[in-house]
């Protein structure tokens, strides 16, 4: 009994100590269906980036975009730079070769595409000469791989719908920039000029070489040549105290002489435009009384103006300087000089005693602008201007009694 109870026991207690295992289930890894999207934000950007930048280089690959805005390559190269970066950092960074390559082709497609073209011509820009005597076409040349240009262009300009111009010129692009090859042809512009040219009424370039057909619209201001109105204007210097003889008041010490010659304004309180390329000629003249050669009070010598260059005779300075430049540039105004300046009127004046007629009365100031062919069908421009030189007396009382004097020089409508 003693022996089963222990024996008992002891069975009881290794029951007791038996260890349970929980018995948890393996987990399966199993691949999906489908592989995980590639496609991730990063990828994404880096593909639009590229397509952006392949679209950018067909832009910038046109000759005439070359040639206006030469920075516009750093566009593409931009875009196709971040297009590396965000494709860089989605793929594995042992691929850095290959998406390099990848970046470096679309960024040269465009480029290629166009030189596996037949020669094509470009009329990038027009210029005129130094002397503006002619207009200058820049025509740049571009698919040259599988021949360039003819050596030759047919060229027909019109003026406001109407042929002015029509030749058979010399042409080759044998010039060479940053940009790639161009040439130049060169239009004298006394040929084909026909009246000014503004935005009813340009000059067209038809030009054909080979495949090209192009057309391009000559720069208005350079072929604004023809005045179209005339003004002349006169100013009195004044002076005081111990600048006049007997004039307490004030005296005119001077005559200032100032013209304007170009294009007509729409009112007339607006001075004629500037035409800084125009040839004329001026004649001032200051009349007393009548326009008559024995009534001439100031006869100024002829002032020619050529392409923004104004020159005459000064004779010794009684006339100013008898030069000036850029006439036209900044307005049509054109001051007759003489030989004192007077910072109150802003202008040189030929002083009175200098006048061959200086009494008091009328005077009638006569501005001739003259032009010769293609530039003008009229000749001559002309406009008159009338003034009164005149003197005041009046009574003072007082410690100064006596009579005060003053002169004037005045804008009147008529003599």
């Amino acid at each position: 009994m003693a022996d089963g109870g222990l024996l008992k026991k002891a069975m009881e207690q290794k029951t007791d100590q038996v260890i349970e295992a929980e018995i948890k289930p393996e987990q399966i890894n199993s691949s999906p269906n489908t592989l995980p999207s590639m496609f991730t934000n990063g990828m994404k950007l880096g593909l639009f980036l590229a397509l952006t930048g392949l679209l950018s280089g067909f832009m910038t690959s046109i000759p005439k975009i070359q040639q206006e805005y030469s920075f516009g390559i750093l566009l593409p190269i931009l875009l196709l730079s971040g297009s590396f970066f965000f494709l860089w950092s989605s793929f594995d960074r042992k691929k850095t070769v290959a998406i390099a390559i990848f970046c470096i082709l679309l960024l040269a497609t465009p480029y290629a595409i166009t030189s596996l073209d037949s020669s094509s011509l470009t009329i990038v820009d027009d210029e005129l000469s130094d002397d503006s005597t002619q207009v200058i076409l820049k025509v740049r040349e571009s698919g040259s791989l599988w021949g360039s240009a003819d050596s030759s262009a047919s060229i027909i300009i019109k003026y406001s719908g109407d042929t002015v111009w029509d030749q058979n010129v010399d042409f080759s692009a044998d010039r060479e920039d940053g940009i790639g090859s161009y040439g130049l042809i060169y239009l004298n512009v006394i040929d084909f000029y026909s009246g000014n040219a503004d935005l009813d009424n340009k000059y067209v370039v038809h030009f054909s070489s080979g495949d090209s057909v192009l057309i391009h619209t000559l720069t208005d201001s350079f072929l604004q040549r023809s005045i179209t109105e005339v003004q002349g204007d006169t100013l009195g210097s004044i002076g005081t105290g111990a600048d006049c003889d007997d004039h307490d008041d004030g005296c005119i010490l001077g005559i200032g002489l100032r013209s304007w010659s170009g294009l007509a304004s729409s009112t007339s309180s607006i001075k004629p435009g500037g035409l800084l390329h125009a040839n004329y000629d001026v004649k001032a003249t200051l009349y007393y009384d009548s326009i008559s050669p024995s009534n001439i009070a100031i006869d100024y010598p002829l002032v020619s103006v050529n392409d923004g260059d104004a020159s005459w005779d000064s004779m010794n300075g009684i006339y100013g300087s008898g030069s000036q430049v850029n006439v036209g540039d900044f307005g049509s105004e054109l001051p007759l000089e003489g030989s004192v300046e007077d910072s109150v009127i802003g202008m040189q004046y030929i002083p009175v005693d200098e006048m061959e007629i200086n009494d008091y009365g009328c005077y009638v100031f006569e501005i001739i602008t003259s032009q010769g062919n293609p530039w003008s069908t009229t000749d001559t421009q002309t406009s008159l201007t009338y003034y009164e030189y005149t003197e005041s007396e009046k009574e003072q009382v007082g410690q100064n009694q006596g009579q005060s004097k003053e002169e004037f020089w005045e804008p009147v409508n008529s003599c």
